[in-house]
């Protein structure tokens, strides 16, 4: 018996040795690089069209695509380093080759994240908010203008229902959830990108370039039973970001529940600057999923505050349907009406998508 009981104790003496041993390699195992992205695919055209716009031609595609390269560490504490890197996959027009970067720490405490990517409300609130939430296909934010030219202007108050305020250099903190809430805070420096290597050049001129930017965010997620329920809310403001020298600001709640395979979202988001941009957007969706396929039904309205006769409006149904792990082919109609008190416009799309994700 106390041979039995001595061998058993050097057995787990041994395994538990063994155990620490592994934990200690995990933790001084070197940092490590891998990629991913994406690889949009879309062909698409008018169905239908009335506006005194130039005309278009009838089919026309479009490629998006990313490439992302993520660097991971963990270090002998436990806290875990992240690094991220997007590489726009298509000619850019601007030169603008990088789309966010930074390093993101994270532990117990939350995670801080630095460099040039989206404010605190866009990284935590957008999931909640109408077609974001819900769309399968498209999304009406970037895609419902690519096929019929809109005439109202001002993508960012009347189309985008994300609280955005670029890609500039930013610092970010996260907290930890509790009890299903999260709370996030960033400050931004100044609305420019950075310089050569994406370092800031100067200190930004208060009198010309909008600076100490400052956004908040709270968000829940949770269950009641057999639905999940989740909201949000979010508000940013900028001294001095436009050519007046005046600030801006805006703020956005949404929220969205979940029933089976059912969901519903919306969203509302308003905006204040005082001179070029002012007005609101309310966004809507809703998403029906059966096995590989899903189907979703989303739409937009927005209207400057300063004139009441520029506004835009999009609708849009979509069908999506799983062809393997990361790949699915989705079919859009579009519809968006647009006016800005000299004209306006309407019209009717059509876009078939193949959405690869690596």
């Amino acid at each position: 018996m106390r041979t039995h009981l001595m061998a058993g104790t050097a057995l787990v003496a041994a395994t538990m040795l063994a155990g620490g041993a592994l934990a200690a390699d995990k933790k001084m195992m070197k940092p490590s690089m891998s990629v991913g992205g994406y690889w949009h695919q879309h062909v698409g055209g008018i169905l239908d069209e009335d506006a005194d716009l130039p005309d278009t031609s009838a089919v026309d595609t479009r490629t998006d695509s990313e490439i992302y390269f993520k660097g991971s560490a963990t270090l002998d504490s436990g806290i875990k380093i992240t690094t991220f890197t997007q590489l726009e996959g298509g000619t850019d027009s601007n030169g603008d080759w990088i789309d966010e970067y930074g390093i993101t720490v994270s532990g117990s405490f939350g995670q801080i994240t630095m460099g040039g990517t989206e404010n605190a409300p866009t990284r935590m609130v957008t999931g909640f908010v109408g077609s974001w939430a819900t769309g399968v296909g498209e999304t009406l934010a970037f895609d419902s203008d690519d096929y019929i030219p809109s005439v109202a202007g001002n993508f960012g108050t009347l189309q985008h229902s994300r609280l955005s305020t670029g890609d500039g250099d930013k610092i970010i903190y996260i907290t930890p959830k509790f009890e299903g809430f999260q709370l996030g805070v960033s400050y931004q420096a100044t609305t420019g990108p950075g310089g050569e290597d994406n370092e800031q050049t100067s200190i930004p001129n208060a009198d010309t370039t909008g600076h100490d930017g400052m956004a908040g965010a709270i968000t829940y997620s949770g269950r009641f039973g057999d639905v999940g329920i989740g909201a949000g809310a979010g508000i940013h403001q900028m001294q001095g970001a436009n050519n007046d020298g005046e600030d801006e600001g805006g703020w956005i709640v949404a929220g969205r529940l979940d029933f089976g395979s059912a969901r519903i979202a919306a969203g509302y988001k308003r905006t204040t600057d005082p001179v070029a941009s002012a007005g609101y957007i309310a966004d809507v969706g809703v998403r029906y999923t059966v096995g590989a396929n899903a189907f979703s039904l989303t739409g937009s309205h927005g209207e400057m505050d300063d004139a009441p006769d520029r506004s835009y409006r999009a609708v849009m149904g979509s069908y999506a349907r799983t062809l393997g792990a990361g790949v699915k082919v989705a079919g859009n109609l579009i519809y968006n009406e647009s006016k800005n008190g000299a004209m306006e416009a309407s019209g009717l799309a059509g876009v078939t998508s193949l959405l690869v994700s690596f």
